[in-house]
């Protein structure tokens, strides 16, 4: 038998349908954060780096400002002490003539020659570059710190020749100021050694004698021409010494001794009136020729000026009879004294003149002839008097 069923009724479901996945979008906004992660540092490295850049520049060129300062006083420092040197070399050299102290020479010399060596290292100057530029050429920090490394080794060295530079101009300066300080001590050295000249050199002529006083007086650390005005003062000084050479050849030969006895005592009493002495073996006065035969004769011409001097002039017969000849000596230092003593005497008349020293002689106590008497009279009593006042 064959039997069939139905079969059996199956519940239906609905099939299930698998659900979408979303697509996931992080890797975009990760790419976006990174990107904006590494804007943001770059602009910032890109600012830094600026700004190291620009602190460099300005630190540079301050630099610059200053080695341009240190370039300027660097070369008045060495145009000064060139200038200083030559002057010390050439008052150096005048000092060797022996008119001035010889260690001051000495010296002066010795610190010239430090200086000329310190402005030889000065001399090369500073070598000042341009200013750098406040910005970077370009935005590439990597190349902004390379050149920002560039300006820093720039300014680095630039430093260290601004210090060698300044270190030199001082060197100049402090050399400069020796030179200037020994420089014044030998100027300072012509004050006593003038003195000492004058003295060594007393037969000299007044005018010989006048010159060197005035270039002597005329050497002075703050005059504008220093080496001008002492070589003025070793010229006049080396004629001081011509002249008392010359002085001393005149008194030569066989009245020598006699002479200098005659010059040594009017000088002794001259009250210190400056007297030139002039040898002749004759002597014309008021057209008679005197020294002849025995006579003796002197002619004084004085001057008021410049303190009081003479000129006294003498034939040899008065060495010739010296000391009997001392009362003519002491009538002609008369006329020379009363530049001493203007308002005393007469000056108005050649019988005036005589007579004051006629007066002044016998004051003196030289009562013989020889004193103007014989010549010229006696002199009024009262005139004696105020002669002695007249020292």
């Amino acid at each position: 038998m064959s039997v069939w069923e139905p079969p059996a009724a199956v519940e239906q479901f609905p099939v299930p349908v698998a659900p979408r996945r979303r697509r996931r979008r992080w890797p975009a906004v990760l790419l976006v954060v990174v990107l904006a992660l590494g804007g943001a540092a770059g602009a910032g490295a890109l600012v830094i780096s600026q700004r190291d850049y620009t602190q460099a520049a300005d630190h540079l060129n301050a630099l610059v400002d200053e080695a341009q300062d240190s370039q300027t006083a660097q070369a008045a420092a060495v145009a000064s002490g060139t200038t200083a040197a030559h002057e010390a070399d050439a008052l150096a050299a005048l000092a060797g003539a022996g008119f001035t102290d010889a260690a001051a020479g000495t010296t002066l010399s010795a610190d010239a020659r430090a200086l000329d060596a310190a402005v030889a290292v000065a001399g090369t100057g500073l070598d000042v570059p341009a200013y750098a530029a406040r910005h970077p050429q370009t935005w590439w920090p990597p190349a902004i710190r390379s050149a920002t490394t560039q300006l820093r080794d720039r300014a680095d060295q630039l430093a260290a020749a601004v210090s060698q530079a300044q270190a030199a101009t001082k060197a100049v300066t402090d050399a400069t100021a020796k030179v200037a300080s020994s420089r014044d001590a030998l100027l300072a050295s012509v004050a006593p050694v003038s003195a000492q000249v004058d003295a060594a050199n007393d037969m000299a002529t007044n005018d010989s004698r006048f010159a060197f006083r005035d270039a002597a007086a005329a050497v002075d650390p703050t005059s504008g021409d220093q080496v001008a005005a002492l070589t003025t003062y070793v010229q006049a000084g080396q004629a001081l010494v011509a002249s008392q050479a010359a002085e001393e050849a005149e008194l030569a030969g066989p009245l020598h001794a006699r002479k200098v006895a005659v010059v040594e005592f009017a000088r002794s009493i001259d009250g210190g009136v400056l007297l030139d002495f002039t040898w002749a073996p004759t002597l014309s006065i008021d057209g008679q020729t005197w020294g002849r035969a025995g006579s003796l004769a002197g002619w004084t011409q004085f001057w008021f000026d410049r303190g009081g001097y003479a000129t006294i002039s003498l034939t040899d017969s008065v060495a010739a009879e010296w000391p009997t000849s001392k009362s003519l000596v002491v009538h002609e230092v008369g006329h020379a004294i009363q530049t001493k003593c203007p308002d005393l005497a007469d000056h108005s008349t050649r019988a005036a003149v005589e007579a004051w020293a006629t007066a002044w002689a016998i004051g003196m106590g030289y009562t013989d002839p020889g004193n103007g008497t014989q010549a010229y009279g006696e002199p009024p009593a009262s005139l004696v008097e105020v002669s002695k006042s007249c020292r």
